[in-house]
């Protein structure tokens, strides 16, 4: 029982309990891509060196690249902290190949051994395998063989778990383990772990280990660079998982009735305190999406945390930006808007780490006096001033939406076109097939990117801040924003090396006053900072923006 007194104080008592969230590396917020079906093919070093130069000859600006577990697989069996030299006749010169390009690269693991795997007897040997009460590992079918779940409440399992982490993953200069299938299945009901020394039930014990297992990747992660910032995914957890790794909706599959329940699931997972979070954009399974549901995947999904293309298709297409050469410019596009508002985005998650609050919000969470955000509606919340409507079928070239209302809120801005909306009332709004559908909170400073060179992606160091203004017939308003800065890396944030800058807007009926203060002593990454104002505002804008120490002009 957490009492209130509202939503969201309750969400950020509940989360500071299992422990908060960790704050990501700012290259983890890039866009994403893996490819499950090229590593599965009997040349996949060549086809993933080819998937490479591909994105650089359609000019995707890819972040990082996330193995699939087929770099260990032979045939359909997966033998975890493998290599298949065959497929990978030189698997460091490939992840070097990424890593010059700028690409981290994240690997695929999973629990489970395969009772032919190399380390099973020596495993074994140790008990560091869920057992029955016999003392014999419980055997369970996993990927088209017969395997035992490793044990995390033993010291065996963690060390061997460990080991292969730093041997077979972090010294072939990958940055990252992306912990899958850790649901343990495990069906034996007379199964244990060794809980440490106190024997657990496996009934008990179940929802502990993919929390475990994530937490021995981390810290043998962090073991290998102390003072950096941690990135690993699970795709289990019980609550406090966040903690450690960012997380997604599993294994969806192409629809476009998926396409608008994972935004759903998005906001629920919010709720539940799991904000670094994502889909697999255009459906892991099932049929290959089409032009328009890749592109409208993309877009609803390209101010999620986790932006990350993921598939497996039975006819062997995987899903990419240039899936449909008719669809690349448009899903490039999408993924330059995300990194424009990169500034935005990792503010955001500053203060999912801070304070505990979502990035991917419900409206009524924002806005829990008007009754209408409590009716079932599709808009989402993207920190507290950007308000996203995806479109969800197809064909649609408008979008009806409710723009919330409060004291606060008497508008809200098309961040496309710098239209103004009355707030309080559904609209139709424009949304054709290259747009995603965004509005700004009247009032609110938006830092973005300057820039229309993505190549540096994550690491871009030009600013704008990107003002909207309540307009004058709407009458006086003050509304503060917060834009953080800090080196994107490292812990050094935590002893408070970042600068917090808290823009002030008045705005008025004859000009618009723009204080910009500043706490902490980092620098700002950018040369000079651009003050961007909505088309067709005439206002007089008066700036008082001394503290950045950088040049500030329209």
């Amino acid at each position: 029982m957490f009492a209130g007194p509202d939503l969201p104080a309750v969400l950020a008592r509940f989360v500071r309990l299992v422990g908060g969230t960790a704050l990501p590396p700012r290259w983890s917020l890039g866009y994403a891509n893996t490819a499950m079906g090229l590593a599965d093919t009997p040349d996949a070093q060549s086809q993933l060196g080819a998937f490479l130069e591909r994105a650089a000859s359609e000019r995707i600006p890819l972040s990082a690249f996330h193995f699939g577990s087929g770099y260990t697989s032979r045939g359909k069996r997966r033998y975890v902290y493998t290599w298949n030299r065959d497929k990978f006749p030189d698997p460091k010169a490939l992840t070097r190949a990424f890593q010059d390009r700028g690409v981290r690269l994240v690997a695929n693991l999973k629990p489970c051994l395969l009772d032919d795997h190399p380390a099973f007897p020596e495993v074994r040997a140790h008990d560091g395998f869920v057992g029955n009460g016999d003392g014999a590992p419980c055997l369970d079918q996993f990927w088209d063989g017969w395997g035992a779940h490793l044990d995390f409440t033993h010291p065996a399992g963690i060390a061997w778990w460990q080991g292969g982490l730093r041997e077979q993953i972090l010294d072939y200069h990958i940055d990252a383990a992306w912990n899958d299938n850790n649901e343990y299945e495990v069906r034996d009901e007379d199964g244990r772990s060794h809980g440490f020394g106190v024997p657990i039930p496996i009934a008990r014990s179940r929802p502990l280990h993919a929390l475990l297992m994530t937490r021995a990747s981390f810290e043998a992660q962090a073991a290998r660079a102390p003072d950096e910032r941690v990135y690993t995914i699970s795709r289990a957890g019980s609550p406090g998982i966040q903690r450690y790794a960012q997380t997604w909706s599993g294994d969806n599959t192409t629809s476009w009735h998926t396409l608008r329940w994972n935004q759903t699931m998005a906001l629920s997972m919010g709720l539940s305190g799991l904000f670094n979070i994502g889909h697999d954009i255009g459906g892991f399974a099932g049929p290959t999406p089409d032009a328009e549901l890749l592109t409208r995947w993309m877009q609803a999904c390209a101010l999620n945390p986790r932006c990350m293309m993921n598939s497996w298709k039975a006819d062997g297409s995987v899903n990419t930006p240039w899936l449909h050469p008719e669809a690349t410019d448009r899903i490039r596009a999408a993924i330059e808007l995300r990194l424009s508002l990169l500034p935005y985005l990792y503010t955001s998650m500053h203060e999912a780490a801070s304070a505990h609050r979502p990035v991917l919000r419900s409206t009524f969470f924002e806005f829990p006096g008007d009754a209408r955000c409590w009716e079932p509606n599709d808009e989402m919340l993207v920190g507290s001033d950007l308000l996203i409507a995806p479109v969800f079928e197809p064909g649609a070239t408008m979008r009806t939406l409710y723009l919330p209302i409060d004291a606060a809120t008497p508008g809200w801005f098309c961040y496309h076109s710098g239209t103004w909306y009355a707030a309080g009332q559904t609209i139709s709004a424009p949304a054709p097939i290259d747009r995603l559908p965004i509005f700004v909170r009247s009032g609110a400073a938006i830092p973005t990117t300057d820039t229309a060179d993505f190549s540096r992606r994550t690491d871009e160091t030009s600013r704008a801040l990107r003002l909207f203004p309540t307009p004058a017939r709407a009458g006086l308003q003050q509304r503060d924003s917060v834009w953080i800065e800090d080196d994107g890396h490292s812990l050094r944030w935590q002893r408070g090396e970042l600068s917090r800058m808290t823009s002030r807007i008045v705005s008025a009926q004859h000009r618009i006053e723009l204080t910009v203060s500043r706490s902490g002593d980092f620098p700002l990454p950018c040369q000079r900072l651009r003050i961007v104002l909505p088309q067709g505002e005439s206002r007089a804008l008066n700036t008082g923006a001394d503290a950045l120490g950088v040049p500030v002009g329209l």
